[in-house]
């Protein structure tokens, strides 16, 4: 049994490392329908959409324009149409989940999200780099001591590349990374030599998270240096022996013990139960291995090693690559599963054979965590190196154990050279982190933006207002005009009648013959001196309001040519590349503090559009599509996304709905705003000239019932056990000696 195990611990530790490549497993179009994989915006012209591989949203058996004339209207810029491509998937994991809108005064803001991005770098992976520096330290100076562990990290960090540099990390890690050195040492480098030194800050702030984990668990395997394990340093050790070891009187003890030990001893006791619940297990497994054909199981899994490596790169028939893949699967559950039994039987007979006080190490960890006070565990937390320490927050303690009892001679004779290579950025669009690129929106931005919109009002309310009275002034100063020529005609004439008729007896009998001479003449004279006045009057007012008039006029027109410019020529701002809104990166960590939480799948990217460079809006836009074909009041973005946490899109599903606000049966949801699921329509009048333009609606429906793979070797699949069930799976040759020692002496004992 010792020979097999040892066999099999060759081969499974590199399974056990949770890196093992996972297959990309292809369906029949019965079990798998097709998902919407790409999507392209066609303005204006959709010859090129076939031989690109898209396929066209459709009304009926037309692609549909879905602009609909909205840039039409008096001294816009004409009409545009608008067609949507798409390609289609049957992996789950290449489909996209999600489809939304920003227009571009729609509430997001750059700066805010870099300034969010900055202090995530300074609050998060700064004390993550502190953590991995002491890893990385005690690696390397393992590896120069030839440590079996450290040689064994080095081979399967080999397996990851760093783009940047273009090395395997295993090497890299050999040299002091930038962070070590300091900005100033590592920019005196030449750009050749600054290759040797990887940006550790940039790994971690930007790499495949599951990766991060990955090359964490290998260095914390290679930190423990000295002749002696942590856990024969922890069975010498006692609470005692550390207050003595302070030289302080025993209560300064407790206190610098306590600063020193507390928050890792803590970290421990927050996982103490869970380790414990493995004890429970330990018949189950012993049962399992009992009744596994190890022999067996290790041809298996040579033939499926082999396997892998002679389909590497293939691009056969998809139903027979399925049909191994499912075969493949199945194994890897059941070998998961010995696996998992040959290590809890290794804990739970090295915890019951190793002394500790006065009992054993499973008396001292078989407990309930509220039994257990957290000076309990100073000894322990003594006991690890730095680089364990450090290690903490990615390995539990099956882990800890696991990599103790895994002999060194295994870890020397381990095979991993089937594990393919795989850069650290797998899966990783690393345009997310290119400064200025990235937009954050929330719902407080979205709403207040909402508030700020026009409704379309093309001039401003200083120019109504303006217009206003100017209109007034004008009523004014016709009223004047009419009365001053009025008075004028009438002072005219009374002149006249002056002229033609003297002021003596005769003319006065015939003008007045009931009046005096005296009368007469007093009538006329006061007549003529108010019709003058008046006269008088209206001509001073009239002119003068001709000139504010005039003035007003003048002023009002510059305003409403003003105005119109505004309205009829918007300056586009650039589209952000990518939108993430706040509360999908945003979450909190023990203390209740409000972090950034690295979430690649909740980036929505800008869709692309058949824009070139000869086009007006390229320099501004790019191909950023526009969903108004730039011919808007305002850009209207699509953006999609393929979350991890979300049902992808079934291509059938898609539907446009014309001149129809009615919600087609079945449907839930469809292209939308952020913020909202509701489908919108894409002519809203509150971002387009035309407000006669037909709506237009482009719902979807989501496969909930989808399930998939990956060919990534970051895959949640391959590394569920790195978090969860541990990395080192135990040593099987050390579980399965004292599982027969123990049968043995039973055996001796019945003899006897």
């Amino acid at each position: 049994m010792r020979r097999l195990s040892r066999s099999i611990l060759g081969v499974c530790l590199a399974v056990l490392m949770g890196i093992l490549p996972t297959l990309k497993v292809f369906a029949s179009a019965t079990e798998s329908p097709d998902y919407i994989s790409e999507v392209k915006i066609f303005m204006g012209d959709y010859s090129a959409a076939e031989a690109e591989g898209f396929a066209l949203l459709k009304d009926g058996n037309n692609p549909v324009d879905l602009n609909q004339n909205v840039g039409g209207g008096l001294g816009s810029k004409g009409e545009k149409a608008v067609y949507l491509g798409y390609k289609t998937t049957k992996n789950r994991s290449k489909a996209i989940t999600d489809l939304a809108l920003m227009n571009m005064k729609g509430g997001y803001d750059v700066a805010e999200y870099e300034a969010l991005f900055d202090e995530y770098v300074k609050s998060q992976i700064i004390p993550l780099a502190d953590e991995f520096v002491d890893m990385i330290s005690e690696y390397r100076l393992n590896f120069e001591n030839d440590n079996e562990r450290a040689q064994y990290v080095h081979g399967v960090l080999n397996k990851f590349i760093d783009d940047d540099t273009g090395f395997r990390l295993g090497d890299l890690l050999l040299d002091q990374t930038k962070y070590e050195m300091g900005d100033e040492e590592y920019n005196s480098l030449s750009r050749e030599d600054k290759k040797h030194h990887a940006d550790l800050v940039t790994i971690l702030a930007q790499c495949n998270g599951k990766a991060t984990l990955a090359i964490a668990n290998l260095l914390v395997r290679a930190s423990d240096a000295n002749d002696t394990t942590w856990v024969e340093r922890f069975t010498q050790t006692t609470y005692d022996d550390l207050i003595d070891q302070t030289g302080l009187t025993p209560t300064d003890a407790k206190k610098e013990l306590a600063k020193l030990f507390d928050d890792d001893a803590q970290s421990i006791l927050d996982q103490w139960n869970k380790f414990a619940s493995i004890f429970a297990g330990y018949d189950a497994a012993v049962n399992t291995l009992e009744n596994t054909d190890l022999d067996e199981l290790s041809r298996e899994l040579e033939f499926h090693q082999k396997t892998i490596k002679s389909l590497k790169g293939y691009k056969g028939n998809e139903a027979e690559y399925a049909e191994f893949a499912e075969a493949y699967n199945a194994f890897m559950n059941e070998y998961i599963d010995v696996m998992s039994a040959v290590r809890t039987v290794g804990i739970y007979e090295y915890l019951e054979n190793t002394e500790y006080d006065d009992g054993t190490l499973l008396d001292f960890f078989d407990r309930p965590s509220d039994e257990v006070e957290t000076e309990d565990l100073y000894p322990l937390v003594a006991s690890l190196t730095p680089g364990q320490k450090a290690g903490l927050s990615y390995v539990s303690l099956e882990e800890l154990f696991a990599m103790t009892i895994t002999e060194n001679e295994a870890y020397q004779n381990a095979d991993y050279e089937f594990i393919e290579e795989a850069s650290i950025y797998d899966g990783v669009d690393r345009g997310i982190y290119e400064k200025g690129g990235v937009a954050l929106t929330t719902a407080a931005r979205r709403a207040n933006a909402l508030l700020q919109l026009d409704d379309n009002k093309m001039f401003s309310t200083w120019t109504v207002t303006l217009a206003s009275v100017t209109a007034v002034a004008t009523a004014a100063l016709t009223v004047s005009a009419v009365s001053w020529a009025k008075n004028a005609a009438e002072l005219s004439e009374l002149n006249a009648t002056l002229a033609k008729y003297p002021l003596n007896t005769a003319g006065l009998d015939v003008l007045e013959e009931e009046l005096s001479f005296e009368e007469v003449s007093i009538k006329f004279g006061t007549d003529v001196d108010k019709i003058t006045a008046a006269t008088r009057v209206c001509k001073y007012l009239t002119i003068g309001l001709g000139i504010g008039v005039i003035i007003l006029a003048g002023i009002t027109t510059y305003l409403a040519w003003e105005d119109m410019k505004a309205y009829y020529n918007v300056e586009f701002s650039p589209i952000p590349h990518y939108m993430v809104d706040e509360k999908d990166i945003i979450g909190y960590n023990k203390k209740g503090e409000k972090i950034m939480l690295k979430n690649q799948s909740a980036y929505y990217k800008a869709v692309e559009c058949n824009r070139t460079e000869a086009d007006e809006m390229y320099g501004v836009l790019g191909i950023c599509s526009d969903m108004n074909g730039d011919v808007g009041r305002q850009w209207l973005a699509l953006y999609a996304v393929k979350n991890e946490v979300m049902d992808p899109i079934l291509a059938s599903s898609l539907k446009v709905v014309v001149d129809n606000t009615q919600i087609p049966a079945g449907y839930e949801t469809g292209i939308h705003m952020f913020g909202t699921d509701a489908a919108f329509n894409l002519n809203s009048s509150l971002y387009d000239w035309n407000n006669d333009a037909k709506s237009v609606y482009v719902y979807f429906q989501t496969d909930d019932t989808a399930v998939g793979t990956t060919g990534s070797i970051f895959t949640a699949g391959a590394l569920a056990l790195s978090g969860g069930a541990g990395i080192a799976l135990g040593a099987v040759v050390t579980a399965l000696a004292m599982k027969t020692k123990k049968k043995t002496d039973k055996k001796e004992a019945i003899a006897e």
